[in-house]
């Protein structure tokens, strides 16, 4: 073998030593093709993202390296100024094999935020003060949480996102330069902070509640979204939600549409303008409190359900997708109703449950599969995702896989 071209190098590089736990310089030299200074170099560049540790003559996997790489305060960026990009060389995290099964390409136009996560027994009431049990600092973002699921289900992502001046914007381009991206786009915002949000867990209820401050999420440009075009048209599905500003979701599904990519809009966090978006959207994946709001009516019964999702597909979408939880979700197409029932999953963290959601979906879709198909592996993705701790700490294609042929 010979391989020259760094990214593919890095790919390898990461898909052996996820594997294998460590790796040689020597070894990797001689199958590579490549000199074994190259090598070095190359574990070097992977060593600065905090996914390995390089030690005398090769290197070794960092344990819990997701919390870790948030942590670093150095990083190294890659700029292309010409539409004010920040891409990175090294696209080598949980990667399946070197050939590289990913086809499809997403396009996520989407958030950033920096999580500040409390796992509390109970959730505070008004007045009230109470000790978490845990707190800590995680990357998030129901854009960039979506983005992550969808590189790890396989699909070449390309991820627009917009962040401040300030060290959150460090920190998470130290994050998302682990995620194995086909681009990163960073739009800038000057004298703006990046978004950020605080989550809290409920031990007892097994489920979240989450507040956010936008940031520089809402400061997208029209020149921003039309940057972005050229690699939109590129795209199979475009991908995004609502944490954005909503002149830039409407600009970038508008160009989605017409160009006749399959454009995905999961509502949320609900806003009323949402309604206004519908009439470019193919799939629209509300939660019941999101698909509440569409139809202004509350839903409690399975005929509810089913009364939402025809009175949301006749606003315009082609396909609704309503997602309920441990109940899994329903689907309509204009013509057949299906209930997509939940896979088993021992409940750690459900902040990032639809996010997960989404992006498999998205990129199962882009490769090619039915929707019914890629609901069904949206909801295996998304069982997995809720035993981990973090919302973009999502799971790996073969995980998914196993559990879709053991439930």
């Amino acid at each position: 073998m010979f391989i020259t071209y760094k990214i593919q190098r890095h790919k390898f590089i990461m898909s052996l030593i996820l594997k294998e736990k460590n790796v040689q310089v020597s070894s990797l030299a001689r199958y590579l093709g490549v000199t074994d200074r190259t090598i070095r170099r190359d574990l070097q560049e992977l060593e600065s993202i905090g996914r390995i540790k390089c030690f005398h003559g090769g290197a070794e996997l960092v344990v819990n390296a997701e919390h870790e790489m948030y942590k670093k305060g150095n990083i190294s960026l890659h700029r292309d100024m010409t539409l004010g990009l920040i891409s990175s060389n090294i696209k080598g995290i949980l990667m399946s094999e070197l050939s590289n099964e990913c086809n499809g390409k997403v396009f996520v136009l989407g958030s950033f935020n920096t999580d500040l996560v409390y796992r509390v027994d109970d959730f505070v009431k008004s007045g009230q003060t109470i000790q978490a049990t845990k707190s800590y600092c995680l990357p998030g973002g129901k854009g960039s949480n979506q983005a992550v699921a969808s590189v790890m289900a396989q699909a070449k992502t390309h991820f627009a996102v917009k962040l401040g001046d300030d060290e959150f914007a460090k920190k998470a381009i130290q994050f998302l330069k682990g995620i194995m991206f086909e681009q990163i786009i960073n739009f800038e915002a000057d004298n703006c902070p990046t978004g950020s949000a605080v989550v809290m867990v409920s031990e007892n209820e097994g489920d979240n509640a989450i507040i956010i401050y936008p940031g520089a999420n809402q400061m997208f440009s029209e020149q921003d979204i039309i940057s972005c075009y050229g690699f939109i048209s590129e795209s199979d599905v475009f991908l995004t939600q609502m944490e954005n500003n909503t002149s830039a979701i409407s600009q970038a599904l508008r160009f989605a549409h017409a160009s006749d990519i399959t454009t995905i809009l999961n509502p949320a966090p609900w806003r009323a303008d949402v309604s206004d978006l519908l009439q470019w959207v193919d799939i629209l994946t509300p939660n019941l409190t999101e698909a509440e709001s569409i139809i202004g009516g509350v839903i409690s019964t399975k005929d509810d359900i089913k009364n939402a999702a025809e009175n949301i597909y006749n606003k315009g979408v082609k396909n609704v997708i309503i997602t309920l939880g441990k109940e899994g979700c329903w689907y309509f197409n204009g013509v057949n109703h299906r209930h997509f029932s939940a896979f088993t999953a021992v409940n750690i963290d459900t902040s990032g449950a639809g996010d997960a959601f989404n992006g498999a979906f998205a990129a199962r879709v882009a490769k090619g599969d039915d929707i019914e198909t890629a609901i069904i592996y949206a909801n295996a993705f998304a069982s997995l995702a809720v035993e981990r701790e973090g919302a973009a700490n999502m799971p790996p294609h073969d995980a998914v896989n196993k559990r879709l042929h053991t439930q």
